[in-house]
């Protein structure tokens, strides 16, 4: 579900994971996982627990594994954990209502069906609630995308199962994690629990350059829901879209398809749009590349010229410009839309032997970021390589579940 920029593609062949990472969050980067007003560093009052699991020490607070996050990637790391047996597992999400997915029930995937279902069906623990977890995709066709309303009931479905039947492997705890502390081998909550083990699934929120002064942001969350923007807009509005990744084409579908269209629409782009070619057993531009019913719609009206024909849309391509420049340009706009990518939502304080780790780097290959720590999701995306040698960062949620089921049993293996 995520969307970067030619020159985002570029830059990834030629540094390491520091570099990925900003990527991830850089221009016309796009995709979904818990939003920052969801996993805040505040406080944890409030905090409930789901039942009281000892492990074979009797300790109630120790755990082998921790899973913060209750999002698509999140869940995908708990399945894993449990189809390997793992047992004494602590689940910790403030809301456990499938991260932020659940913003956008109006949004239309960009991913088919069938790997909807095979998120489910691959993993044997989360296949045995399947039945219930996927019947609302009964009467969708398997090769074609859908409302991911309908990813965000079966994320739901299944967390809610876990937590009523995996009672005795798991435990859940509806809190915030503000601090972990590594020492004498183990992991330490601020919370009190010690495990061996953190997987972060902690998520993303959408990025923006800056604001400009006299010129409203919309947010693109908003932008990206089409029964808000009537509220948001008006007939008098002039109104930019920066970026033209599928977050942004979605957007600028919407503000044209709006019932209270502005009286100027103006798309500010860096790149052509880029579409995935679908080859023999695999995707040109996977992660890159528009696809489903945004990228028919992209070609049908934009690459066109459709719409700028009927002087609904202008586009402007700002490549070589400098931000300043570019800043200067969305001045002319009364409201702007940033689809400029998604930021790593505000991370636990670590801290290892008494020092604080500053700069979170990770291993994109494995999700490694320290002894015992990983991380997963659109916070910490897989490094793929495709057959033509080209280097993208992997989001949407059968890939988390492939990449949590080639990589968590590894680091399982280390548990005590």
């Amino acid at each position: 579900m995520a969307i970067a920029s030619t020159r985002a593609k570029e830059l990834l062949c030629s540094r390491g994971s520091s570099l990925l990472w900003r990527l991830s969050s850089s221009w016309l980067r796009g995709g979904l996982g818990m939003a920052r007003e969801e996993f805040p560093g505040a406080n944890c009052t409030g905090r409930r627990m789901e039942t009281i699991h000892s492990d074979a020490s009797g300790a109630s607070d120790h755990f082998k594994v921790a899973v913060v996050g209750a999002g698509p990637a999140g869940l995908a790391v708990l399945s894993t954990l449990l189809d390997v047996g793992t047992d004494s597992i602590l689940w910790i999400d403030p809301h456990f209502n499938a991260g932020r997915l659940s913003t956008y029930t109006e949004v239309p995937s960009n991913t088919k069906v069938k790997l909807f279902q095979q998120y489910v069906t691959t993993s044997p623990s989360l296949n045995r609630y399947a039945s219930q977890a996927l019947a609302q995709f009964d009467s969708q066709d398997p090769d074609r995308g859908c409302s991911l309303g309908l990813a965000v009931r079966m994320v739901k479905t299944l967390t809610d199962s876990i937590r009523q039947h995996d009672m005795n492997r798991v435990r859940c705890s509806e809190s915030f994690v503000k601090e972990l502390r590594f020492q004498d081998g183990k992991w330490h909550l601020d919370s009190g629990e010690v495990v061996d083990q953190v997987y972060l699934a902690t998520g993303s929120a959408p990025s923006k350059y800056r604001s400009v002064k006299g010129v409203q942001d919309i947010d693109l969350d908003l932008a990206l829901k089409p029964s808000a923007l009537p509220d948001i807009v008006s007939e008098s509005d002039s109104v930019g879209v920066v970026g033209s990744s599928h977050s942004a084409m979605l957007a600028l579908r919407n503000l044209v398809e709006c019932k209270v269209r502005p009286k100027k629409i103006i798309n500010f782009y860096r790149s052509p749009l880029l579409y995935a070619q679908y080859m023999d057993n695999w995707i040109l531009y996977d992660n890159t590349g528009l696809k489903g019913e945004v990228a028919e719609w992209a070609k049908e009206e934009v690459d066109t010229g459709n719409l700028e024909a009927k002087e609904i849309v202008t586009r402007i391509c700002v490549k070589g410009r400098s931000l300043d420049e570019q800043l200067e340009l969305w001045r002319g706009c009364s409201k702007l839309i940033q689809a400029v990518g998604f930021s790593r939502n505000a991370l636990p304080k670590i801290v290892i032997n008494g020092e604080e780790l500053m700069n979170v780097e990770y291993d994109p290959l494995n999700g490694r970021i320290a002894d015992g720590l990983f991380g997963y999701g659109i916070a910490f995306p897989e490094q793929t390589t495709d057959p033509r040698g080209n280097r993208e960062l992997a989001v949407g949620l059968w890939k988390f579940m492939r990449y949590a089921r080639e990589t968590v049993s590894k680091h399982s293996l280390h548990l005590s």
